[in-house]
């Protein structure tokens, strides 16, 4: 247990080293060059590696996690799209307009208000 939270501390660690310079460059230079863009393309793709990999694995335990619930809810489709809204929904790559502030990133996706009963 202490291997897999001293691992995540590292990937945030990692991830807090990589946003911090960049999401300053980005706030002081209002306008776009070469060299800014090129650095932020860098960094998005640095800061995705991680980021990207823990996404997919999230998507990937909760579909199958919202499968069992799917199963074990006795075939409640709402049940099981709760699960599978919240951990494959969300965005799986950092772009340069997340770096920017110009677009949210989100980790999670949100399940829809009203969802049609499968039954």
């Amino acid at each position: 247990m202490k291997r897999i939270s001293l691992r995540m501390a590292v990937v945030i660690l990692a991830l807090a080293v990589c946003l911090a310079p960049v999401a300053q460059a980005a706030e002081k230079a209002d306008e776009t060059s070469l060299s800014a863009d090129l650095g932020l393309g860098v960094a998005s793709f640095l800061c995705t590696l991680p980021y990207g990999a823990i996404k997919v694995a999230t998507g990937l335990l909760g579909g199958i996690v919202g499968g069992f619930t799917y199963v074990l809810s006795g075939l409640d489709m709402r049940a099981a799209d709760a699960v599978w809204y919240t951990t494959i929904e969300g965005d799986y790559v950092i772009t340069p307009d997340h770096l920017r502030g110009k677009k949210d990133l989100r980790f999670t996706g949100v399940p829809p208000a009203k969802t049609p009963d499968a039954r």
